[in-house]
């Protein structure tokens, strides 16, 4: 096998993770269902430094709601570089899974339709490229 067939290759295993991402978001929404609303009670901050040595932060927030009797304290799926995009105490509307209600999206949270998309349309992409190439 050649460096052809390797790239070909390549490209549908990353055309894989693209989809597998767009179905993976699409079934939790589908899963969630039950509208909610959570009061964020903390925000979750984490640091990425560059190789540059600039250290730049992302923030979380923590939710916290009441199903029935239970109550559950869980990380949303959604952030933020702005610090001031959340603060404790806010509400927030959520849809919840009514089977496992720990599983939950906030209303404003996306299905990672669009990276999904944006992997598949890179490794067709680098597949063209490829077969262009090897003429």
């Amino acid at each position: 096998m050649g460096i052809k067939g390797i790239l070909l290759i390549i490209s549908g295993l990353v055309c894989l993770v693209g989809v597998f991402i767009i179905v993976k978001g699409i079934r939790k929404k589908n899963r969630c269902t039950e509208p909610g609303v959570a009061t964020i009670v903390d925000i979750k901050r984490k640091g990425d430094t560059d190789d540059k040595g600039k250290t730049t932060y992302s923030y979380r927030p923590v939710l916290e709601f009441n199903v029935g009797t239970q109550t559950y304290k869980k990380a949303a799926g959604v952030k933020s570089e702005n610090r001031k995009a959340y603060k404790v105490g806010d509400k927030v509307n959520i849809k919840f899974n009514p089977l496992k209600p720990k599983e939950f999206m906030t209303t404003k949270q996306k299905t990672g339709a669009f990276t999904g998309g944006l992997i598949i349309a890179a490794s067709a992409a680098l597949a063209g490229v490829t077969l262009w190439l090897a003429k």
